[in-house]
């Protein structure tokens, strides 16, 4: 029990690594073994508490940065992923006696991946495809079937090699397949890459004002983060849409044109004479939203705000809370209220919608937002979590989002990573003197928009219902 415990511990670590390391990222393509080898051998008790180490250490290690913010939350979130590897166990004894387990492990995972993603709070954030986001000579499959494709083939190739390690049967073959698979992924990338063309471009320009998180709502700050925003603005590009980030505007917005604030902001809009997208906190019946606001440079307001549907647990409510009363949300405001609406923002002759802080991380969230629309925003603070690992492990999450939905997206964040993606998942970002995150500053960017479609975009994910198509022929064919 003892040396399972310590494979499943090793496994973990190293699949944990792989989210946090840029160059580490290919661990993820063995990284399963030990964790399959204990699973294959164990017994119900052991073998649980095993897949339950497994899932402790993979997250805790990818994750650790949320302690930053909350070490209760994140006690609890572990808590609570560790199911999902010992559900991966108690179902995977199961098809190991059955034959194609070099599919149906593989299905299995990405079932499980799809199923934590929709559940309850929805975390996909650890979806094992989101380490791969700088193979873009093999992620571009994405468009297809999603991110999920591409933890299919990693669990895939980690089963591959213990089989050839632990079961020696029918080696070549199955090692051919998985070859032919792998060729025929990367053969079908390098011609995406190739055909994907730029019909037109639109100018950007984000604002990263590195506001501290402990001055967002400190009242004596909001003169200085105004002025900064405003220092910061007038660098921009004038003929460019200029984006801020989530809730940088320090005061919330009340009943329009009814109060003092919304006099303020109207004069910082017009003496910056731009077009721009910005977030704010509206509060609206005595509840609170997380919107972003457009203005065009005469300062008018688009008649449609967005709201955020997509709250982040515990940050901006906290599930359960009739239960969970004694926990309070790390912000300063309290219970945040959801939005309901898809909003379609116009400019100049295209449109684009908004995606605010972790929304990018719902696929079938961004999905329903890049319909009909020539590119998408995503405004963040990301100030919370101390820059990288975390920052990181965003931006690569985003880069799944432009492929699958073959749309660019443009994020501007409080701290960074500020930039944009392509439609073929290549990342342009704001830098300063190497540095990624933590610096004040303007980036203008040309992004360059297509009217590539994609099979992911008409179908969303149609990849699990094929998984547990597969697996319920292994069940149905073996009786």
């Amino acid at each position: 029990m003892k040396m399972k415990v310590i494979l499943c511990l090793i496994s973990g670590v190293l699949t944990g690594l792989s989210f946090n390391l840029p160059y580490f990222s290919y661990a993820g393509w063995v990284s399963l073994i030990p964790f399959i080898y204990v699973v294959n051998k164990s017994k119900l008790k052991e073998g649980i508490w095993a897949a339950i180490i497994f899932g402790l250490s993979f997250s805790g290690v990818a994750i650790f940065w949320l302690s930053k913010v909350t070490v209760l939350g994140l006690s609890l979130l572990l808590l609570y992923l560790s199911i999902y590897p010992a559900l991966f166990f108690l179902s995977a004894r199961f098809f190991f006696k059955r034959p194609l387990s070099l599919f149906t492990l593989p299905a299995l995972w990405v079932i499980l991946e799809f199923v934590r993603e929709n559940v309850w709070v929805g975390f996909g954030w650890l979806n094992l495809g989101y380490s791969q986001y700088r193979n873009i000579y093999l992620i571009q499959v994405a468009d297809l079937f999603g991110v999920k494709l591409i933890s299919f083939l990693m669990v895939m190739v980690n089963v591959l090699i213990w089989e050839i390690f632990f079961k020696k049967k029918y080696v070549l073959v199955k090692t051919a397949v998985v070859l032919i698979i792998l060729s025929s992924s990367i053969g079908y990338s390098i011609y995406r890459l190739d055909s994907i063309r730029t019909t037109d471009y639109v100018d950007v320009s984000v604002v990263q004002p590195n506001i501290r998180q402990e001055l967002k709502w400190d009242e004596s700050a909001k003169q200085y983060i105004i002025d900064k925003l405003k220092d910061l603005g007038k660098k921009t590009k004038e003929d460019s849409l200029v984006i801020f980030p989530e809730a940088s505007y320090p005061y919330n917005f009340g009943p329009y044109n009814l109060d003092e604030v919304d006099m303020i902001v109207q004069n910082f809009i017009k003496e910056l004479g731009r077009d721009i997208i910005i977030g704010a906190i509206k509060e609206f019946d005595g509840r609170f939203y997380n919107v972003a606001f457009k203005f065009d440079k005469n300062s008018v307001l688009f008649k449609d705000d967005y709201s955020k549907m997509k709250l982040v647990p515990f940050g901006e409510y906290v599930p359960l809370r009739k239960i969970l009363g004694f926990i309070n949300v790390i912000n300063s405001i309290g219970d945040m209220t959801p939005g309901r609406s898809y909003t379609k923002f116009p400019y100049k002759d295209k449109s684009f919608s908004v995606l605010i802080c972790f929304e990018d991380v719902l696929p079938l969230h961004v999905r329903r937002f890049s319909q009909k629309k020539d590119f998408l925003v995503n405004i963040t603070n990301d100030a919370w979590f101390g820059g990288h690992p975390e920052a990181r492990q965003h931006l690569g999450i985003m880069v799944f989002r432009a492929i699958e939905n073959r749309i660019p997206i443009v994020r501007c964040a409080n701290t960074g990573i500020s930039g944009w993606v392509s439609a073929t998942g290549r990342i342009e970002k704001l830098e300063s003197n190497g540095k990624d995150v933590f610096f004040s500053g303007v980036g203008d960017f040309r992004v360059a928009l297509s009217n590539e479609k994609s099979l992911y975009k008409f179908f969303g994910e149609f990849f699990p219902i094929i998984c547990g198509l597969i697996l319920l022929g292994i069940v149905v064919f073996k009786k």
